[in-house]
């Protein structure tokens, strides 16, 4: 049977959809990977707002004759998902669609009543994706599949199967496939990789869909591949690819269990010693109490050559990180002298933070920027203005608040603009600040010219129809280029 994925971006490279192979996203890649194995014929469709969908999609259907489509959605994706959808009905009304990922498993009312929409999946999709092809396959009506909602083409009547329990072992999971995304990849010399560590976050932070979709199914939602697991995939990844330089290991803490995360670490170093040239390691890391003053942690970093993590700060405001966004509990002094010692023992370290929150002030914001100038970030700092994402407690409580601007109905300024209207941040007050933010916390310790360039990025992000302008652009020129 014919499958087509589609995975869409809205900010994306200037020459293709992905940077690097460190971009490639996992929860579409399972899909597409887990349907390749069970025998079908799988495509990879990555859509921007530069791609002339009607004109792909016609010609993909014509070409590859597809019986199902999968559409994946965060919330801020939705807008060009409905428009891929819609327009695929469009052109063969008998085909089946379903949608998956965070924004339809919280909102599954809303997804099913799309009207090119068949199936909603709610929850982990691998194992309800492939009962849904063999049923299609088979001719039947798709029906009693766990973890989707399935829309009666006839009566319109909506079938609420329920949902399976996440996934226990994750190494019963395939490596995904990679060959798929190398046309939609720019920058093939950068040889960073993301490889999966973990499913599921121990923290319920109100901005982020984590709380909501532990909540989905029953069973562990916070689980971990066997460090033996882990490696047998970058080995796969070296064969793929000899000059593979940085795995970055990719879960929401890599600190939640330490004694799997020294297990994992050890396991690590075993491996780089079969190696003539040792591979380096990210990951993400949320500060707590196990881990501030944690020497033997950081040493255990550096023996395995884990050599950058990323950490969230978020705000610099210890009473907007306790009250509004409900971040493990930790004083700033915590984070400065766990970024110390990251410095003495040479681990480099992104900051995360957010601007714009609700409930946050100019004097909030400031306490962020000097923390964050104490922390001195070495690897940077990942600076987004704050978007409320539907099916967050921080959503709803901006929706309470009524702060929720015009400019919250489109995605459009995700991360980059304000659409709150706050009393005490105004939305230029907000914008100024992220534009000069870099600015303000590397004066003096970065030169001059690192400064002016990361300024204007930050510049152009925060007037997207300019981006995108600019993005066609440069995207013409390439494809011009390519042709000639």
């Amino acid at each position: 049977m014919n499958v087509v994925c589609v995975y869409s971006l809205s900010t994306f490279s200037l020459k293709k959809e992905l940077y690097s192979p460190g971009d490639i996203p996992f929860g579409i890649s399972f899909i597409a990977t887990i349907l390749k194995q069970a025998g079908h014929n799988v495509k990879l469709v990555v859509v921007t707002p530069t791609t002339p969908l009607e004109k792909k999609l016609q010609a993909l259907i014509d070409d590859f004759n597809p019986d199902l489509f999968c559409l994946t959605a965060v919330s801020s994706q939705i807008p060009i998902i409905k428009q891929v959808g819609e327009i695929i009905k469009n052109i063969d009304p008998s085909v089946f669609i379903v949608l998956g990922g965070a924004h339809p498993t919280l909102n599954p009312e809303e997804v099913i009543n799309y009207d090119f929409a068949n199936a909603v999946c709610v929850g982990e999709g691998e194992d309800a994706v492939i009962e849904l092809s063999r049923q299609i396959e088979s001719g039947i009506n798709p029906a009693g599949i766990h973890n989707l909602w399935i829309k009666d083409p006839g009566s319109g009547t909506i079938e609420q199967n329920p949902t399976r329990p996440f996934h226990d072992d994750l190494d019963n999971l395939p490596f995904i496939d990679r060959e798929m995304w190398e046309p939609y990849i720019s920058n093939k010399k950068d040889m960073i990789y993301t490889v999966l560590a973990g499913r599921g976050c121990p923290n319920r932070c109100t901005y982020c869909s984590n709380h909501a979709l532990a909540k989905v199914t029953t069973g562990r939602y916070v689980r971990f591949r066997s460090p033996d697991n882990i490696v047998a995939e970058i080995q796969s990844l070296i064969k793929h690819d000899p000059l593979v330089e940085t795995v970055f290991l990719e879960t929401e803490t890599l600190g939640v269990n330490l004694k799997y995360t020294h297990r994992l670490l050890d396991r690590l170093i075993e491996f780089n010693k079969t190696l003539t040239k040792p591979l380096k390691f990210g990951t993400n890391l949320a500060l707590t109490t196990k881990i501030q003053n944690n020497r033997e942690l950081l040493q255990a970093f550096k023996d395995a050559n884990l050599d950058f993590f990323r950490i969230g700060l978020e705000s610099g405001s210890e009473k907007v990180r306790q009250e509004i966004l409900n971040r493990p509990k930790y004083y700033n002094k915590d984070l400065i002298e766990f970024c110390r010692l990251a410095r003495e023992f040479d681990v480099k370290y992104t900051i995360n933070l957010l601007i714009g929150l609700p409930g946050e002030t100019i004097e909030d914001f400031q306490e962020t920027v000097d923390i964050t100038r104490k922390c001195r970030p070495t690897f940077g700092v990942s600076v987004n203005i704050f978007f409320p994402y539907p099916g967050t407690r921080l959503f709803d409580l901006c929706k309470e608040q009524n702060l929720l601007g015009e400019k919250s109905r489109t995605t459009i300024f995700e991360r980059t603009a304000t659409v709150l209207e706050l009393p005490g941040f105004s939305p230029w007050q907000v914008k100024k600040e992220f534009i000069l933010f870099y600015y303000k916390v590397y004066k003096g310790y970065k030169p001059w010219y690192d400064i002016a360039a990361k300024t204007i990025r930050y510049t152009i992000d925060t007037f997207p129809t300019v981006k995108r302008f600019l993005s066609k652009i440069v995207h013409f020129k390439s494809v011009l280029f390519s042709r000639g």
